[in-house]
């Protein structure tokens, strides 16, 4: 539940910036083909940076420490201590089931509504046009999907401009525009909680029709091109050609095809995406390297080992490493019988991984106890006085004698 957390939070993190980026310097650019893989690009970013776990420089000497080994991950389950203050339905169980439902509805949305365009693509009138399918329909408006042409029934009889309609519909068709609708259905199934895929939506549409118009006017007479949209956005249109766009869509689209082109070097400010796409990725995509490569010791104990370091006669890895008594089954019994999870943290259902750091005296005695990575509620704490109140462990050996080794110890504490 807390990766998916993690990955709808920073996706929407992601989604957000880059939307903010494009409304403040991209938006009222002439560049419509930049500006649309801009907003794909964003898209695409929002659904993998989130998705990857990479080791990146958050995770260089985390407090100035080298850890070279550590135990196995100790599990503190609060269900083992007898009553618990948590409901028999968590949080987090709640809050999983609510994102569910919701993605499931929106799932089913989007299927119906192809079931239901492919059902009346079976009922339709087939007409072919070179590699383009148009297909009348007494529901359909002049769309197209693919290589698909969606036209209302009739509308190939009225001749006047519908040749015009049928290559806009073929112009979009062209741009693979419906690529970008397919991506922008994937993104709202996912974020489906998060309206500003809303304002991406709209922003692609806005953008092919721009894209189509540029097309459109370099064959045919702007003058007429834009009478016949204005045509199309009256609400009370006799035409059965009824067009997709609302009346302010069409002003804008007015408005675009009328202005003057943006200048050449204003491309110099998509440059300014390239460091946002980056720290995007550091923040995001590169976390903590929490787990380091692991190799077996001869008593089958998994232990995680790099390379020999000795700071201050304090060993990192030694030929022999300290044990506690009894070895990891008596420290993980002393660790069970020892360790209460606090009911402050179970009130504010608060689990997670406490990572501490400890040195094995060339004595056997536990010292320098601290917390390298904590989660607060009172779990650091409990940790801590576990730790400190050990018995004496088997000191490490180097060469025969007994030596400092530092130690690092991740304790789980979880509800359920």
């Amino acid at each position: 539940m807390t990766n998916l957390i993690n990955y709808l939070w920073e996706g929407a993190i992601c989604l957000t910036l880059l939307w903010l980026f494009y409304k403040v310097f991209l938006e009222q650019n002439t560049f419509f083909a930049w500006n649309r893989a801009f907003l794909l690009c964003s898209l695409i970013v929002a659904l993998i940076f989130p998705a990857l776990s990479l080791t990146g420089i958050s995770s260089l000497n985390l407090g100035n420490e080298s850890f070279v080994v550590q135990l196995p991950q100790f599990e503190m389950n609060a269900t083992n201590q007898g009553p618990s203050a948590t409901s028999p339905i968590s949080l987090s169980n709640l809050l999983l089931g609510v994102y569910l439902t919701g993605l499931l509805f929106t799932l089913s949305r989007f299927i119906v509504g192809i079931v239901s365009l492919l059902l009346k693509t079976r009922k339709a009138k087939v007409f072919h046009s070179g590699s383009y399918t148009i297909l009348e329909h007494s529901s359909f408006e002049p769309s197209s999907f693919f290589h698909l042409i969606f036209l209302p029934e009739g509308a190939l009889q009225l001749q006047q401009k519908v040749d015009w309609i049928i290559a806009h519909e073929t112009t979009h068709a062209d741009y693979r525009h419906s690529l970008d609708k397919l991506l922008i259905q994937f993104v709202k199934i996912i974020f489906w909680f998060y309206p500003i895929y809303r304002m991406y939506e709209q922003a692609l549409e806005v953008l092919h029709e721009y894209q189509v118009d540029e097309k459109m006017t370099e064959t045919y007479p702007l003058e007429e091109y834009a009478r016949l949209l204005l045509n199309l956005a009256k609400p009370n249109h006799s035409s059965l050609l009824v067009h997709n766009f609302n009346q302010f869509q069409i002003k804008k689209r007015l408005t675009m095809m009328t202005q003057p082109k943006s200048k050449w070097m204003a491309r110099g400010i998509y440059a300014l995406a390239l460091p946002l796409f980056a720290c995007l990725f550091v923040l995001i995509s590169c976390t903590p390297n929490e787990d380091m490569p692991q190799m077996d010791t001869q008593d089958g104990e998994e232990i995680v080992i790099t390379e020999m370091i000795m700071k201050e006669s304090v060993f990192d890895v030694v030929e022999d490493m300290p044990s506690p008594l009894g070895g990891m089954e008596g420290w993980n019994n002393y660790l069970s019988a020892n360790l209460k999870y606090p009911q402050a943290a179970r009130d504010a259902k608060v689990e997670g991984t406490v990572y501490l750091i400890f040195t094995v005296t060339d004595e056997g005695k536990i010292v320098n106890v601290s917390i390298l990575r904590g989660i607060g509620a009172g779990l650091d704490e409990e940790a801590l006085r576990v730790v400190r109140n050990s018995p004496d462990w088997i000191p490490g050996q180097q060469d025969g004698e007994n030596v400092n080794v530092k130690m690092r110890l991740p304790i789980r504490f979880k509800l359920n």
